[in-house]
């Protein structure tokens, strides 16, 4: 476990020369969330691009393969993550409100969706 916290640390560390911590909310050991908004404007790159791109720094700094969810909120970030990332040659899942629709709206296991566990799954 010391070894999984050093390297989140230093996962972590990496995201800082790019991103300030304010905009960093670290969701667990080995997940955060970063409000790009901001950086979009000021590296003049697209969410996704930018997302990629520190996945690479990730990389090159500590050779582990960062899989990457964005979305135009936390939700979709988190389900781009979780669902879409995970299939993706360059583990990068993007998602909002209408490819949500298009892609996720009739996925199964409806339990591989952030927040919905076996009980909301049967009442659904």
């Amino acid at each position: 476990m010391n070894l999984y916290m050093q390297k989140s640390i230093e996962i972590y560390s990496v995201y800082l020369n790019f991103i300030s911590p304010d905009d960093i909310l670290v969701y667990s050991i080995d997940e955060c969330f970063i409000d790009l908004t901001d950086y979009v404007k000021l590296y003049n790159i697209p969410p996704v691009s930018l997302a990629k791109m520190l996945a690479e720094k990730v990389y090159e700094k500590t050779k582990i393969r960062a899989t990457v969810g964005v979305g135009t909120n936390m939700f979709l970030a988190k389900v781009a993550l979780d669902v879409t990332a995970k299939k993706a040659a360059d583990f990068t899942g993007y998602l909002d409100e209408e490819l949500f629709k298009k892609e996720i709206w009739n996925h199964k296991p409806i339990t591989d969706i952030w927040g919905i566990g076996e009980g909301i799954a049967n009442r659904l």
